[in-house]
């Protein structure tokens, strides 16, 4: 059974459900095409802190990346919300850095969940 993560940026806030994401996820498309036929369990469905709040400055997203290495998902799935505008490939700063943490950990960072990205 394969345990993942979704990371999903706050300014997303505004039109997102997770709908999306989850539904992706239940039907194994988009970037969760990979895990056809396996079992899937969604650990965490977790949100940055952010602009600006990266680990050296925030006790809560200290805590929030705590929490997701204890648990030590196979998978980190990054949202198309955490791209600066949704279209660009380029990761925001903040994400980027929570990115490097789980790699540097062993855990897989996916880019994406569902749509184009």
């Amino acid at each position: 059974m394969k345990r993942i993560v979704i990371l999903t940026c706050p300014k997303s806030e505004d039109v997102c459900t997770g709908a999306g994401c989850c539904r992706a996820l239940n039907e194994r498309k988009a970037a969760f095409a990979r895990y056809v036929g396996e079992e899937v369990e969604l650990e965490a469905f977790m949100k940055c802190s952010g602009c600006g709040h990266l680990l050296e400055n925030d006790k809560g997203l200290v805590e929030k990346v705590r929490r997701i290495l204890e648990i030590h998902p196979d998978a980190i799935h990054l949202g198309i919300c955490c791209c600066d505008d949704g279209r660009s490939k380029e990761l925001c700063p903040e994400i980027e850095a929570l990115a490097d943490v789980f790699r540097s950990h062993g855990i897989e960072v996916v880019r994406g969940t569902h749509g184009e990205f």
